[in-house]
């Protein structure tokens, strides 16, 4: 059918009860707290080797998966080195919204892992041991597939809409609110009331507080990656230095379908679909830089730093908006294509590593890392020409964001020419106990196992990653938000050719 702006003038519109306004929801493709954590947060999963160990090799060095931790691990190869590491991952997103759960499952296969390590000696120099090279590393995957359902709930999407609009002329929604409240006006979903060209209310939906039906589908896509170049060097096999410079690339697609049923029979609007489409991509570098050391013959101790990620990012967005009413009409509206570019900066991060190396039958090891996310910051593309400084969006990631505590630790045992490898790891949440995405955090447990020749290794592992948190469909003022779990399952096999 027609939409509002060809309609209007040409038909009545049916009376509106004026509603409450509750909230003022926030522009809904604004870059946030949350745009920012996914672009600058990095948990890779490395080799099939090191995420057999929780990805604690910090100490151990000598394989791909040290490399994101500390460079200076890399001089521990004694022989160039050219692996690859193809991954299986199942993600498993549960949902729970006022005791009704759903389940939602999404499977993606890649390539973790790509490394090329050359490496030499020297008899000339004290600095016997180089080894320099360049690694790929899938630092974060986006593939999931949410979904939160709710039956007879006390609210709609439309009242953040109707509150958005009010105070604002009919003929000025356009312009002012081009992807959320006026795809409503256009669609008849929201409509003035008598006499007031700036007041709003739920169009023929009586008190408009429902009950409803509403199923909130997230569908996303894409991953964070790091390809780093790196230089390494050893000091009479007893001292360890390197550095990796990282070219950065961050892909995030997502697709948020909100659908809602109104329940009671008094409602002229039977149910409306709003759609909302954002594609993220971008790149960026960072720099690591790290020491390690040898104490004795059965410890080593690292430790290393790593600059703050820089990204420059753009944003495209789009959204859509469809009502259909008892008594059979129905209309569509399309928001105009939208796009924004930004800079992202991420925090420093510090690393510590200690290994216990029980001669050649096997090794324990363990990680510590901290990063200050409060420090993440969005920024202007460009300081010359773009006047918004996010500053509100800075203040907020101060005030709800906090410090990342990351533990990691594993072992590995030889029995002749094969391993086995367990580990445990676990991320604290990012976000302030008072806040609705807070939770447990994120743990990880994994096993592993491999065989190892003089020409060619091969290595399996397989992981559980569990974290908690929160999210609202909308204004939580208006409707609980909803808690979640995530369930990320993981399988790598590396090969690994030493020529």
């Amino acid at each position: 059918m027609t939409p509002r702006t060809l309609l209007r003038g040409l038909a009545p519109h049916g009376p509106c009860l004026a509603l409450l306004a509750l909230a003022t929801p926030s522009a809904l493709h604004a870059q946030n707290e949350d745009d920012a954590l996914r672009i600058v947060s990095a948990q890779p999963e490395g080799t099939a080797r090191s995420l057999g160990l929780g990805g604690a090799f910090g100490a151990l060095g000598a394989d791909p998966g040290a490399l994101w931790i500390n460079p200076a691990g890399m001089a521990l190869y004694a022989t160039s080195e050219f692996s690859a590491t193809p991954a299986l991952e199942v993600n498993d997103a549960r949902a729970t919204l006022l005791g009704l759960g759903t389940s939602n499952t999404d499977q993606r296969a890649h390539f973790s892992n790509l490394a090329m390590v050359l490496h030499t000696t020297s008899d000339k120099s004290r600095w016997k041991s180089r080894s320099f090279g360049v690694v790929f590393d899938r630092t974060a995957s986006h593939h999931w597939e949410r979904t939160a359902r709710g039956e007879h709930l006390p609210s709609t999407l439309l009242q953040p809409f109707v509150d958005e609009a009010n105070g604002t002329r009919f003929d000025e929604l356009e312009s002012a609110y081009p992807f959320t409240a006026d795809l409503a006006w256009q669609t008849f979903a929201i409509d003035t009331l008598a006499g007031d060209p700036m007041a709003y209310g739920i169009y023929g939906g009586g008190s408009g507080l429902g009950p409803t039906r509403q199923d909130h589908t997230i569908s996303t896509a894409g991953a964070n990656t790091n390809t780093a170049f790196h230089y390494s060097a050893g000091l009479d096999d007893r001292l360890f230095i390197g550095g990796a410079l990282g070219v950065l690339g961050s892909r995030y697609e997502r697709l948020t379908k909100h659908d809602e049923t109104m329940l009671a029979a008094t409602d002229s609007l039977d149910r409306f679909t709003y759609e909302e489409r954002l594609v993220m991509r971008g790149s960026g570098v960072d720099l690591k830089f790290g020491v390690l050391g040898r104490v004795g013959d059965h410890l080593r101790i690292g430790a290393a730093v790593h600059s703050p990620s820089y990204f420059w990012m753009t944003d495209a967005y789009s959204t859509t908006m469809t009502t259909r009413f008892r008594a059979g009409d129905s209309y569509s509206y399309d928001s105009p294509d939208g796009s924004f570019q930004y800079r992202v900066q991420g925090p420093w991060r510090a690393l510590l590593s200690v290994a216990a190396i029980v001669g050649r039958r096997g090794a324990i090891s363990a990680d510590y890392e901290y990063c200050d996310q409060r420090s993440t910051r969005l920024r202007r593309a460009n300081a010359l020409s773009d006047s918004y400084d996010f500053a509100l969006e800075n203040r907020t990631i101060g005030q709800v964001v906090r410090g990342v505590h990351a533990v990691r630790v594993g072992t590995e045992w030889r029995l002749g020419p094969a391993f086995l490898r367990g580990g445990f790891a676990h991320w604290t949440d990012p976000f302030t106990a008072g806040d609705l995405r807070h939770g447990e955090g994120r743990t990880r447990y994994s096993l592993g196992g491999g065989f190892r020749g003089a020409r060619l290794s091969f290595d399996l592992a397989l992981a559980c990653d569990r974290s908690t948190g929160g999210y609202s469909l909308y204004d939580p003022a208006l409707l609980e938000p909803v808690r979640e779990e995530r369930i990320a399952y993981r399988a790598l096999f590396t090969v690994a050719f030493r020529p």
